[in-house]
């Protein structure tokens, strides 16, 4: 029998800023064959289980449905909607929360005007969700932002007897992982040169570090498979 306590144990040894949100993570060594199943599973997780946030429901005031116009405001309320899915947060441990937008000059709205509390972040603050075009409008926006995993669909949501009147829901995702891709090279320890290096490249929302995410991805993946060892 396989003792598999002496298999390789792969760790982090490069981490490469491709762009601001683009990093490739380079992993080794790997036993021959690793690579690309260590690498399916992970990407597998990374997409689908890795917890994020996400404004999953507003009240702009003045507006009773998305398909409303916005005096003053360029974008009707379902462009708002959509520009506000583009907004990503660090909640730095806080799990649910209640942020105002309110602005009445003329110009750009952005993510910067969100104002902030309970050290939550804005990681993208030059983002654009709407422009104001009229010096006598005010635009007033409560939005719930809440940390989850996945996809969650609005209409998920829309028996929930917590909802303000005049809210409007939004398909939430929560992930900050947009898109995970990987090759697998050869890699060498001492005598040996049938190992593998696995090359991870993330492309992220900014929110999660590169890094973390590998170690929560490989954390879950642990978790998983002692379900069936322990």
């Amino acid at each position: 029998m396989t003792n598999f306590n002496n298999l390789l144990k792969p760790k982090i040894v490069n981490i490469e800023n491709i762009s601001k949100n683009v990093t490739k993570v380079t992993l080794e060594p790997l036993e021959i064959g690793f690579g690309y199943t260590l690498a399916n599973v992970l990407r597998r997780i990374m997409l689908s289980s890795i917890s994020g946030s996400a404004i999953t429901e507003i009240f702009i005031r003045g507006i009773e449905h998305e398909y409303n116009s916005i005096n003053g405001v360029q974008e009707d309320a379902i462009d708002i909607m959509l520009n506000l899915k583009g907004v990503a947060f660090k909640m730095n441990g806080n799990n649910n929360v209640i942020l105002k937008l309110h602005k009445k000059e003329i110009g750009i709205v952005t993510a910067g005007d969100i104002e902030l509390k309970n050290d939550i972040e804005i990681v993208n603050p030059d983002h654009i969700i709407a422009n104001i075009t009229s010096k006598n409008t005010e635009l007033e926006i409560d939005m719930h932002v809440m940390q989850g995993i996945g996809y969650s669909p609005a209409n998920q949501r829309q028996e929930d007897a917590r909802r303000k009147i005049g809210s409007l829901l939004l398909d939430a995702n929560f992930s900050p992982i947009r898109k995970v891709s990987y090759k697998v090279e050869s890699a060498r320890v001492e005598q040996r040169t049938d190992l593998d290096k696995l090359i991870i490249e993330l492309e992220t929302n900014g929110a999660i570090d590169p890094e973390e995410c590998i170690r929560q991805a490989a954390t879950i993946l642990h978790d998983q498979i002692s379900v069936f060892v322990d």
